[in-house]
């Protein structure tokens, strides 16, 4: 677990740096009592990928806790809400750094996303507005139409379709899901995690992927932000990784999508 605790603190370092030029959000007087707001000025892509990176760097920090403890149902659960993060930043980045123009998809997506709660702070019960999210189909269609994922279109939607499928079941809680809670002699429910059983040693080999793909978010978060220093060190960071799991992310898209398809048929 040691590259992994190396890795966290990498990506905290990093994105500090990439924080540190965000103008603060301001106290604001809301209801009874005040909470921190960004000034509308600067509701745009760039504090978007900023706030979507903390919390899937947050939720790293807290996957390693649950995996260290044995918690898979509730790892799971974490893992679910990484791969929208990861999804969303580069999303958002993509009219920066993927060459093409700010769609329909975007603005209301930021329309939505700084939207607050409720319309009447005071009383959530009397509030009436309601927060219509962007449908993830939608997303997944701006990341595969952008030709960035060395997928075609149609592959990289369902690449995107079945990793949202893979741990929805935990957010749920299918039963085919609960039913990894169990195990031992006689057959019981782990209610305390599952340290030191095979569901353990499964999702801490599954860890390795969401740890890599924090540091690609990083990179193309600093790619969009502008910050060519954490886009070097994030590099050679992945390079170092990489070596020391003796593990890579790299391969051609394609080849990997037919290799799958055909072990499937």
């Amino acid at each position: 677990m040691k590259i992994y605790h190396e890795t966290n603190s990498f990506l905290e370092e990093c994105f500090h740096t990439l924080e540190a030029p965000v103008p603060p959000p301001s106290a604001i007087k809301q209801g009874k009592g005040w909470v921190l707001r960004y000034d509308e000025k600067y509701h745009c892509l760039e504090l978007a990928i900023v706030q979507k990176l903390a919390r899937y760097i947050s939720g790293l920090n807290a996957s390693l806790l649950l995996l260290e403890s044995g918690y898979t149902q509730e790892l799971g659960a974490i893992f679910r809400t990484l791969d929208e993060f990861q999804e969303d930043i580069v999303f958002l980045a993509l009219p920066i750094v993927g060459g093409i123009e700010i769609t329909e998809t975007h603005k209301k997506y930021l329309e939505q996303f700084f939207q607050e709660e409720f319309d009447n702070p005071g009383n959530a019960i009397l509030s009436t507005q309601k927060r219509d999210t962007i449908p993830r189909k939608k997303i997944w269609a701006v990341i595969a139409n952008s030709g960035q994922s060395g997928l075609n279109p149609h592959d990289q939607r369902e690449v995107s379709r079945t990793i949202s499928q893979i741990y929805s079941g935990y957010v749920h809680g299918a039963s085919c899901h609960i039913c990894d809670m169990i195990g031992g002699d006689p057959l019981h429910y782990f209610l305390s995690g599952m340290a030191g059983t095979p569901r353990q040693a499964e999702f801490a080999y599954n860890y390795w992927d969401y740890t890599y793909r924090g540091l690609i978010s990083v990179v193309f978060a600093a790619k969009a932000l502008g910050e060519a220093e954490i886009v070097e060190r994030g590099y050679k960071f992945i390079e170092y990784f990489e070596a020391t799991t003796d593990d890579t992310g790299s391969g051609d898209p394609e080849k990997l999508m037919k290799k799958v398809k055909r072990k499937n048929a």
